[in-house]
């Protein structure tokens, strides 16, 4: 009787481990997904709903897409972190927020790289450094020799205090020995309008926002932080290579789960997302907009997570050192 016993014990623990577990990542979609973008709308959440009825398709299950903006997209952020992690909450954010936040914001009370799990990255944007038409200068180097004759009388625009375009005009004060003055607008759009009224010298602005009015000869194009132009725009110095000292944050969006969903879970969401991301279409959506499609494993996109931190902590700390002040 002893033996019978135990071998029904052992057989519901095997059962147990071994027949419901795996199931659960074989099941995996038995319900909606809702995946938070913690941006208004019409912004960074276009890009999912590009690959959402792709997505939708490969799961066999609706993808509930939710606005949920606020303080630089750490409301929204925080919420995806603390939801319970077996797959059915995600995130999409950019690296101005989920990484730069945490470096720069007393307010983004998370860690990148300890709460949440990546899934796939799914472009990245170029950051185009753009003047105001009226400005005298047709080049980089114009540009640098006119802001050391004119010191502290240029000024710079970003979407927002401690986001990326922020430090990236603070590394270009650093890197080129030059004094500009940073104006933080409440987002990319203002600055633009900004610039195109000639009410602004000069913005680090993200390719697929700034392409149109490139197009249109509303802003001159002078730089790029890192990489190439988008195809059909004239080609411009990738500062990078040109300036010694400079060094770029790269501006990616990606797809994250809360740390602790199962890899199997993980895997899943992965190959759907990829898989999107290969229907030419969406490629076609997301690359006319100036951005460059992606589709990376969780091992590499956590690898350009960590360098993308690493690169972020270092020009960030730089910028302190010299009294910049993000808050």
């Amino acid at each position: 009787m002893k033996r019978l016993a135990a071998t029904i014990l052992t057989g519901v623990l095997a059962f147990a481990v071994h027949g419901f577990a795996p199931a659960t990542a074989q099941d995996f979609p038995s319900r909606p997904i809702q995946i938070f973008a913690p941006w208004p709308p019409g912004a960074v959440d276009s890009y999912i709903r590009f690959l959402q009825p792709h997505m939708e398709k490969q799961l066999g299950k609706p993808l509930i897409i939710e606005n949920k903006p606020g303080a630089n997209g750490y409301l929204g952020t925080e919420q995806v972190m603390r939801a319970k992690p077996d797959g059915y909450t995600l995130l999409f954010n950019v690296t101005s927020s989920i990484v730069m936040g945490p470096l720069t914001s007393p307010d983004a009370r998370f860690d990148v790289r300890k709460n949440f799990t990546p899934v796939t990255d799914v472009f990245v944007s170029p950051m185009v450094m753009v003047v105001r038409n009226a400005l005298p200068v047709q080049n980089l180097q114009q540009f640098i020799d006119y802001a050391k004759s004119n010191p502290g009388k240029l000024n710079f625009g970003s979407p927002g205090n401690g986001s990326i375009p922020h430090l990236l005009g603070e590394t270009l004060n650093l890197a080129a020995g030059i004094k500009m003055t940073h104006v933080p607008y409440k987002g990319f759009a203002p600055g633009v309008q900004a610039l195109i009224a000639n009410e602004l010298d000069m913005a680090f602005v993200s390719s697929g926002t700034i392409q149109s009015q490139i197009i249109a000869k509303r802003v001159r194009p002078i730089a790029i932080d890192a990489g190439q132009m988008a195809a059909g725009l004239a080609p411009v110095p990738d500062l990078t290579k040109a300036l010694p000292g400079f060094d770029t944050v790269p501006t990616f969006a990606a797809l994250w789960a809360p740390a602790g969903t199962p890899a199997a879970i993980v895997d899943r969401l992965n190959a759907a997302a990829v898989a999107a991301l290969q229907v030419p279409e969406v490629r076609a959506r997301i690359e006319d907009g100036g951005q460059v499609a992606l589709g990376g494993s969780p091992a590499q996109v956590a690898e350009r997570i960590s360098r993308t931190v690493e690169i972020s902590t270092r020009l960030v700390n730089a910028a302190k050192e010299a009294g910049v002040r993000f808050d």
